[in-house]
């Protein structure tokens, strides 16, 4: 869209006339956002902007009042505060994505290297003076009537969906009219408290978002731009669309139903959590309490990761997903070690001696960081952008995420714990499937956007 051709690379040593800078854009009303609240922000118009280069800064207040001895965990990763990402283009929705923060979990659990979890805890992770940077700050209440708080500053700049993935990164905002970004905050159940009478809440301050801003005045990429659209032929811009499905089990021989109608299922994820009868994360559900598994060997933010983004088994197996009448993958298993490789296979890690990911023991893959995927399109090896996957549209497609119960009682490589659940204790099921969908753009700021 915004780019030369590699086949006119060997013209253009040099670009004339070629601008770029980083600017700095205020959010819309004001920059102070609790729980719950939504933050605009509006791209640069009639410019072109580069996606992968933008960034979210903000002041990060955790607090929490309670009891005197009472314990509460702030979430790790910056990007834990966001519960949707809305992109509006010229009016139209192109991006509505919900549960943010748990699919973002699950992203970086199953596929972070060491290096890029290290990285992080320069500007994403939470840290502080007198702690291992990247863990996750246990605060303790005093007294009932004293409230203990924490501020963390952060810089969010990689991003799931259009923003993250749109290809090419170049957007010409001129094209497409006003570009709008709304984040709607998450609420405050995500933070963990081992008392049920606390009250725990986060805010933020001093925020703004910035990106890249170039400019090509040379006249070749205008012109480019300009025969392309009076030819009648629309711009198309691919990318990577998310779309989630949760139900609640009070055990794992469940079944969790969802519809997707895409040009393109590309993966399917799922992940499972531990939740009481107030909803995973409330309070008084702690990670470190006795519903959760003590892993071994110990993991580094295990003992204080909030109990909402902790995903376990629950003790469940024969993970597969269906698609009409079709299984993905055609076999189940009872063993841990094939439904890790089946993950590794959806991300393309598969025999990758560089790939990563959070779980450095298969029990932390069991009992705090599992996910579950299977990949429907073709792998490459480069950046291109195959429309490959399921087309479900214009046909009545009935999705499935399914599980069994295992009998385990115990962890079967520790001999600790227990993943049965029981009592007021349920599972919580979240599914995402993961489809590649295409913006059109055609003369006149005219947007066609095809799921």
């Amino acid at each position: 869209m915004s780019v030369y051709p590699r086949n006119l690379s060997a013209f253009l040593n040099r670009l004339s006339g070629y601008y770029k800078n980083n600017v700095k854009m205020n959010v819309l009303g004001s920059s102070d956002a609790a729980h719950g609240d939504t933050i605009q922000v509006d791209l640069p118009t009639n410019s072109i902007v580069d996606l992968s280069s933008l960034a979210w800064s903000f002041d990060l207040t955790w607090s929490a009042t309670g009891a005197n001895g009472k314990k509460h965990h702030f979430p790790i990763n910056a990007e834990s505060v966001i519960n949707r990402l809305t992109v509006e283009v010229n009016g139209q929705t192109l991006v509505n994505l919900s549960n943010y923060n748990v699919l973002w979990h699950a992203l970086l659990y199953a596929s972070a290297t060491d290096d890029y979890q290290r990285q992080r805890m320069v500007a994403q992770a939470n840290s502080q003076t007198g702690a291992s940077n990247g863990t996750s700050v246990e605060v303790t209440t005093v007294t009932g009537a004293l409230t203990q708080s924490e501020t963390r500053s952060h810089v969010v700049d990689a991003w799931v969906g259009f923003l993250g993935s749109a290809k090419p990164n170049f957007i010409d905002t001129s094209l497409l009219g006003n570009v709008r970004i709304t984040l709607t905050l998450a609420s405050n159940n995500m933070i963990g408290g081992d008392d049920a009478a606390s009250t725990q809440s986060f805010s933020i301050a001093n925020q703004a978002f910035s990106i890249d801003v170039c400019s090509i005045s040379d006249g070749i990429y205008d012109s480019m731009l300009d025969q392309m659209l009076a030819s009648g032929a629309p711009i198309e811009v691919p990318f990577k669309s998310y779309f989630s499905y949760s139900s609640s089990n009070n055990t794992m021989d469940q079944t969790t139903n969802f519809n997707v109608a895409s040009q393109s299922i590309d993966r399917l994820w799922a992940v499972a959590r531990a939740t009481d009868g107030a909803g995973v994360g409330a309070a008084g559900f702690d990670s470190s309490a006795a519903t959760h598994l003590t892993t071994a060997p110990v993991h580094a933010i295990v003992t204080k990761n909030p109990a909402f983004f902790n995903y376990e088994t629950c003790n469940g197996m024969n993970f597969h997903f269906q698609v009409n009448n079709t299984l993905y993958p055609q076999w189940q298993s009872t063993q841990p070690q094939d439904w890790w490789q089946h993950l590794k296979l959806a991300v393309g890690d598969q025999g990758n001696m560089l790939s990563g990911s959070y779980p450095n023991a298969l029990s932390h893959y069991l009992d705090n960081f599992f996910v579950f995927a299977c990949s429907l399109e073709h792998h490459t090896d480069g950046d291109e952008r195959f429309v490959s996957g399921i087309d479900t549209r214009g046909a009545s497609t009935s999705c499935y995420f399914k599980s069994n119960q295992g009998t385990n009682t115990t962890d079967p490589n520790t001999g600790a714990g227990v993943r049965n659940r029981t009592g007021a204790i349920k599972n919580q099921i979240m599914v995402f499937a993961e489809c590649t969908s295409s913006l059109k753009i055609y003369a006149n700021k005219v947007l066609e956007v095809v799921q």
